[in-house]
């Protein structure tokens, strides 16, 4: 199975923001939403960074309430790992896992196509699984 799999599961659908949004705004987005992070995009819609709710803890350990007035730019990762549509479930699980983190853009010659989070992946995973277990009982009826 690849991320190209899940994105057509999924959809491609993104929630974005421009690095001058407030982390009071991402905030509420992140809450209202139910999701775990944003992209930020710059005026040409090209990735600048990810703010993450781990981003958003560090901000406020570090400046307290202030925090909320920063902008994106100020807290966000910059250097954004990203996966490709063609690469495997188990690639993004392992990139996942090594860098610590639950969000992965999908990205193909600098178009941003989507994201997967650690739950997209593992449901993917699951229901893997759950196909190769029903191919081999059939194999064994078959027999």
């Amino acid at each position: 199975m690849f991320v190209s799999d899940i994105l057509a599961e999924k959809g491609g659908l993104v929630y974005t923001v421009s690095p001058g949004t407030t982390v009071s705004h991402i905030s509420r987005q992140l809450s209202t939403r139910r999701i775990g992070s944003v992209l930020v995009v710059d005026r040409l819609d090209r990735l600048a960074g990810i703010v993450s709710e781990r981003d958003i803890v560090n901000a406020v350990a570090t400046h307290g309430a202030p925090a909320l007035e920063l902008d994106a730019s100020e807290v966000m990762t910059r250097n954004v790992v990203t996966c490709d549509p063609d690469d495997s479930i188990d690639q993004v699980m392992e990139t996942m896992t090594q860098g610590r983190f639950r969000h992965l853009p999908v990205v193909r010659h600098g178009e941003l196509l989507g994201l997967v989070s650690i739950g997209d992946v593992v449901k993917a995973r699951i229901a893997e699984t759950q196909h190769e277990a029903e191919a081999l009982r059939a194999y064994i009826v078959a027999g």
